[in-house]
Protein backbone atom coordinates (compact mmCIF):
# COMPACT_ATOMS: atom_id res chain seq x y z
CA UNK A 1 0.00 0.00 0.00
CA UNK A 2 1.16 3.50 -0.70
CA UNK A 3 2.25 6.06 1.83
CA UNK A 4 -0.75 8.10 0.74
CA UNK A 5 -3.04 5.37 2.09
CA UNK A 6 -1.38 5.51 5.53
CA UNK A 7 -1.53 9.31 5.61
CA UNK A 8 -5.27 9.21 4.83
CA UNK A 9 -5.87 6.40 7.33
CA UNK A 10 -4.04 8.31 10.04
CA UNK A 11 -6.01 11.47 9.30
CA UNK A 12 -9.25 9.47 9.45
CA UNK A 13 -8.31 7.98 12.83
CA UNK A 14 -7.37 11.42 14.12
CA UNK A 15 -10.63 12.99 12.91
CA UNK A 16 -12.84 10.24 14.32
CA UNK A 17 -11.00 10.27 17.65
CA UNK A 18 -11.45 14.04 17.93
CA UNK A 19 -15.16 13.71 17.07
CA UNK A 20 -15.48 11.43 20.10
CA UNK A 21 -13.85 14.13 22.21
CA UNK A 22 -10.93 11.93 23.23
CA UNK A 23 -7.41 13.19 23.65
CA UNK A 24 -4.61 11.17 22.14
CA UNK A 25 -3.45 10.27 25.63
CA UNK A 26 -6.87 9.03 26.76
CA UNK A 27 -7.53 7.14 23.52
CA UNK A 28 -4.15 5.41 23.63
CA UNK A 29 -4.74 4.48 27.27
CA UNK A 30 -8.08 2.89 26.36
CA UNK A 31 -6.41 1.05 23.45
CA UNK A 32 -3.52 -0.12 25.66
CA UNK A 33 -0.93 1.50 23.43
CA UNK A 34 1.69 4.19 23.74
CA UNK A 35 0.34 7.66 22.93
CA UNK A 36 3.47 8.51 20.94
CA UNK A 37 2.88 5.42 18.77
CA UNK A 38 -0.74 6.48 18.22
CA UNK A 39 0.52 9.90 17.13
CA UNK A 40 2.85 8.24 14.63
CA UNK A 41 -0.07 6.22 13.24
CA UNK A 42 -2.23 9.33 12.98
CA UNK A 43 0.53 11.17 11.11
CA UNK A 44 1.00 8.21 8.75
CA UNK A 45 4.56 7.65 9.96
CA UNK A 46 3.97 4.12 11.28
CA UNK A 47 1.98 1.20 9.87
CA UNK A 48 -0.29 -0.30 12.51
CA UNK A 49 -0.74 -4.04 12.85
CA UNK A 50 -4.10 -5.60 12.15
CA UNK A 51 -4.58 -6.18 15.89
CA UNK A 52 -3.95 -2.50 16.56
CA UNK A 53 -6.38 -1.47 13.83
CA UNK A 54 -9.05 -3.73 15.35
CA UNK A 55 -8.53 -2.05 18.74
CA UNK A 56 -8.74 1.38 17.16
CA UNK A 57 -11.88 0.58 15.17
CA UNK A 58 -13.58 -0.86 18.24
CA UNK A 59 -12.85 2.28 20.25
CA UNK A 60 -14.07 4.43 17.36
CA UNK A 61 -17.31 2.40 17.28
CA UNK A 62 -16.89 1.43 13.63
CA UNK A 63 -16.19 -1.83 11.84
CA UNK A 64 -12.65 -2.38 10.61
CA UNK A 65 -13.70 -2.35 6.96
CA UNK A 66 -15.21 1.11 7.53
CA UNK A 67 -11.94 2.29 9.03
CA UNK A 68 -9.94 0.92 6.11
CA UNK A 69 -12.30 2.34 3.47
CA UNK A 70 -10.23 5.31 2.36
CA UNK A 71 -11.68 7.34 -0.49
Amino acid sequence: MSNDFYLKLGKKIYTLRRQLGLSREKFSELASMNDYYLGEIERGEKKASLDTLFKISKLLNIKIHELLNIE
